[in-house]
């Protein structure tokens, strides 16, 4: 399990810890995933554990207040198998509001929104625009299942519930993981055809269930997981994401 040099968890800290954090570097940061089916072999928090794992890291490296966030995240895709939690992208939106509402009052001045789940970012991008407009901070977005996928794009795709997304919660929580179980994937290239479609930024179809992707629920290649693969992926998605973060805020700076 991964271990923190410092904590930043706002669950784990005392009051006088939080209070330094916001006002060394007034940055707050929100990890957003989901719960939803990954397969007989992950949890259905896997994009929960993902963005943790990669989250705890990334406040220390920017020395940024950790806040704790909703497990739950849009993933309609997702509804038609048990297992699968899904919030309306209004309620969704008026969570992220809230809670960042609650740190600007204490000084946050910027707020970083580390993603695992893609079906989150519409809601994301719009509560960010209105945060900006309404409060005035500096909203910065990550997603982090799309920085893995650029870093691993030699070793593995970012399938749902394959490798990348195993990895990381074999970092983090590894007794959740069982790999043993991973019989059934889904054809991988019917499945890579209807995931690539969907994920085009030109012409794109909206899916109604992923089983129009992975009839099983999920498929891709497992044969790189091992444990240290987990943590040096963890690692690499960390500090790719605080040193992306460190140059767009600087860079923002300067645009004032």
């Amino acid at each position: 399990m991964i271990q923190q040099e410092t904590n930043h968890y706002l669950l784990e800290i005392t009051q006088p810890e939080a209070e330094a954090i916001l006002r060394r570097s007034h940055l707050v940061i929100i990890p957003t995933g989901s719960v939803e089916q990954h397969g007989p072999h992950l949890p259905c928090g896997t994009d929960h554990y993902a963005i943790m794992a990669i989250a705890r890291k990334v406040s220390v490296g920017l020395d940024g207040l950790l806040l704790p966030f909703s497990h739950t995240g849009v993933t309609p895709f997702h509804a038609t198998i048990a297992g699968t939690l899904t919030l309306r992208q209004e309620t969704y939106i008026n969570l992220l509001l809230d809670t960042a509402a609650s740190v600007i009052r204490h000084g946050a001045q910027k707020i970083l929104v580390i993603n695992w789940h893609e079906g989150n970012t519409a809601a994301i991008n719009y509560a960010a625009s209105q945060l900006q407009q309404e409060y005035g901070v500096r909203c910065v977005i990550a997603q982090a299942c799309y920085i893995a996928a650029q870093l691993y794009q030699d070793e593995a795709e970012l399938t749902h519930a394959g490798a990348l997304e195993a990895l990381p919660v074999l970092a983090y929580r590894p007794e959740l993981v069982k790999l043993e179980r991973a019989t059934n994937p889904s054809p991988y290239a019917a499945a890579k055809e209807m995931d690539t479609l969907r994920r085009s930024r030109s012409v794109y179809p909206l899916l109604a269930d992923i089983r129009q992707i992975a009839p099983t629920g999920w498929y891709g290649d497992l044969s790189i997981v091992n444990d240290k693969k987990a943590q040096e992926l963890v690692e690499r998605v960390s500090a790719e994401i605080v040193q992306a973060v460190q140059r767009v805020f600087a860079r923002l700076e300067k645009n004032i």
